[in-house]
């Protein structure tokens, strides 16, 4: 059965049904809102460990930038600087992940054609417009536009009028109008806050908890990931300032300390690869193990951009740190038992290297779409 707009009537039933399914819905909302709050917490104290380590960085930033600077040092200064680089870029893109979250596109139509505005993820609301009768639907109207109600959105003052028209105006779409009312209606558009039939808000709702739930997936991967890459680069960082500890700051680094410190980056680099893929391994193995006989989620580039990004830096890394290793390995300074080390330590990471690519750690090495 339709009404006289050709909008299906619900029974009793059928609306309480749907008014509990939204119910429902905003409580799982919330839950992961807060399980956003707990990545957005946990980012803003991963930003905390690099300022810990703040005295490591810049001993080994001395070290190399002190004395004369060499082939050997330009190759460690690129593979030190990539090597920082891989925490920092991981947490760049898990905060453009939770502002992604928490921010999206609000489309408004207008005369002058459809107005792009950005609001937050969860919209204000309005009761559905299907839910009052045509007398109690008059009065409600007339109650919004009451100014001891509007004068809750828009303080009655000229100061804030002009703020208010200020903030619409950026907004082509958003004419303000001469009168407090129409300010009101402007800013429930930002908000995008509609009073839509009650079906249309259940529609609006599950879509709405379609984009969470696949948002939170790449949220929480994406948090893991810069964890696990910060710490591996940490202890690297702290391994690194133990090399340099104690050097004298006008002659600079012996071919030994510059031999040690692409040792630590020739480890680091195949560490932080493995660091970084192992999530969706983890998953993948969890999946086998439910009885998947296959998977794709290493294929999947909302879940793999971190590695994508992280392997391409960290092979810079590893490429200068050989460099700056081989070098060392030829210069005559260096003892015959310091050449074996570093021998073993290259033939190691070159071995580590190509085991990875082997068994497919680096499939991620595709064009970043």
């Amino acid at each position: 059965m339709t009404d006289a707009t050709g909008s299906p009537v619900l029974t009793n039933d059928e609306r309480a049904a749907a008014r509990a399914f939204v119910a429902r819905c905003e409580v799982r909302l919330s839950t992961f809102h807060r399980i956003a709050v707990g990545m957005l917490s946990g980012a803003g104290l991963l930003v905390v460990l690099p300022v810990v380590a703040r005295d490591s960085i810049t001993g080994i930033a001395r070290s190399l930038f002190s004395g004369d600077i060499g082939v050997v040092e330009i190759a460690l200064i690129v593979a030190i600087g990539a090597m920082l680089a891989v925490p920092a870029v991981a947490l760049w893109l898990l905060f453009a992940d939770l502002t992604r979250f928490y921010f999206y596109a609000n489309h408004i139509g207008s005369d002058g054609g459809e107005v792009f505005t950005p609001r937050f993820t969860l919209t204000s609301l309005q009761l559905p417009s299907d839910e009052l009768g045509p007398a109690a639907t008059a009065e409600l109207v007339r109650t919004r536009e009451d100014p001891r109600v509007v004068e809750l959105l828009v303080p009655a003052n000229d100061e804030s009028r002009k703020r208010v028209d200020r903030q619409l105006d950026v907004y082509g779409g958003l004419a303000s109008g001469h009168d407090d009312a129409a300010r009101a209606a402007g800013l429930f558009e930002l908000a995008a806050s509609r009073s839509r039939p009650l079906l249309e808000e259940v529609a609006k709702v599950e879509h709405g908890m379609a984009r969470h739930v696949l948002r939170l997936r790449g949220l929480v991967l994406r948090y893991v990931k810069a964890l696990l890459a910060l710490l591996t680069t940490a202890v690297a960082v702290y391994v690194g300032d133990a090399v340099v500890e104690g050097f004298d700051t006008g002659d600079g680094l012996t071919v030994t300390q510059d031999a040690w410190l692409a040792a630590v980056v020739l480890v680091w680099a195949p560490l932080v690869v493995l660091a970084v893929t192992s999530p969706v391994r983890w998953i993948e193995k969890a999946m086998r193990d439910e009885g998947a006989p296959s998977t794709a989620v290493a294929d999947d580039p909302e879940l793999t951009f971190i590695e994508r990004v992280s392997l391409r830096i960290a092979a810079v890394a590893w490429i200068a740190a050989a460099v700056a290793m081989v070098v060392s390995i030829g210069d005559r300074a260096t003892s015959s038992d310091a050449q074996g080390v570093e021998i073993a330590v290259l033939a190691v990471s070159v071995v580590a290297v190509a085991t990875a690519a082997f068994t497919g750690r680096f499939r991620s090495l595709v064009e970043i779409s």
